[in-house]
């Protein structure tokens, strides 16, 4: 498979951007960012809460395209160099026991909300749930143990199986 920055077509013609069927979007991190500034904290919860959701079902479809394209053996780094490729920060990922830990330099959701007093990160645990049900073949729970928006320098997540305990992190 190509790199994503190869595949994408711009049809300036219709104003969209695609990767096949799959259409993309180039916006300001601090515009869609910003929309939670201009919430009350329970909502701004809740706004995070369907963001992960939303990017878990809909970045699902990119995840699973990606897997039939490149096979589970290169999904993995199908998808690192996708994030990359949408400005979604450099991503390290590595395994464990009971499932996956990503790390990510440059978060764009971190960068565009700027200093948060919870993890503001939500689109990129909807895409690590997706990666990790593909990779480990099981149900999983995403969680954003640190984000930048807090912490100023990286963000880390895990991807358990479901049926393992959360102290195995």
């Amino acid at each position: 498979m190509s790199s994503l920055s190869d595949r994408l077509q711009f049809d300036r013609q219709h104003g969209a951007i695609h990767d096949a069927d799959r259409r993309y979007l180039l916006m300001r991190a601090d515009v869609l960012m910003g929309v939670l500034h201009e919430l009350p904290l329970a909502a701004q919860t809740s706004v995070l809460q369907g963001m992960a959701a939303s990017a878990c079902k809909h970045g699902g479809n990119s995840v699973a395209a990606y897997l039939e394209s490149v096979g589970s053996s290169q999904l993995q780094q199908t998808m690192i160099d996708s994030a990359a490729a949408l400005g979604w920060g450099m991503w390290h990922l590595s395994a464990t026991d009971n499932g996956l830990v990503l790390d990510v330099e440059n978060s764009p959701f971190a960068h565009g909300h700027g200093p948060a007093l919870q993890p503001v990160c939500a689109p990129i645990s909807g895409i690590l749930h997706s990666l990790a049900s593909a990779l480990l073949d099981s149900e999983v729970v995403v969680t954003e143990h640190r984000c930048a928006a807090q912490h100023g320098d990286r963000c880390q997540f895990s991807a358990r199986r479901s049926d393992a305990s959360p102290s195995d992190f």
